[in-house]
């Protein structure tokens, strides 16, 4: 298991995605993409949202990898917010007529297997799992 904990600014993305291509470096290029796109998604938005205040807390990302699966817990202490209540975004309708936003959450659903979410306490815990190739 690895740990990262930043600060909820714009600038850590670089940090949290060099975490995760070291973490994942044995895993394959495609798992790193993957991974690294569904963490940035969510991190992103948590920056960008979670503060409303302007006052940036932290940001703790967990990285497991095991034989079949790579595991990744976010979590922060930002405003409570469930993205897996985002509706999902309106694909079959023009770009320009689609409503901002919705399509990050809609990644993060894609890339990984699967995705969870709970508020603990006062904090946010969203946890997404991407299984290896090749296993079921």
């Amino acid at each position: 298991m690895a740990e990262l904990t930043v600060r909820a600014k714009l600038p850590a993305l670089a940090a949290i995605a060099d975490f995760l291509e070291e973490t994942l470096a044995e895993s394959g290029d495609e798992m790193v993409f993957a991974v690294q796109l569904a963490v940035d998604e969510a991190c992103s938005n948590t920056i960008l949202y979670g503060y409303p205040d302007g006052e940036a807390g932290t940001i703790t990302v967990t990285c497991t990898v095991d034989d079949d699966v790579v595991s990744v817990i976010i979590t922060d202490d930002g405003v409570a917010f469930d993205p897996l209540s985002a509706p999902p975004p309106l694909l079959d309708i023009p770009a320009e007529e689609r409503p901002i936003g919705g399509l990050g959450v809609h990644f993060i659903r894609t890339v990984m297997d699967s995705v969870s979410y709970a508020r603990t306490g006062d904090r946010n815990v969203l946890s997404m799992e991407k299984r290896r190739a090749g296993s079921s």
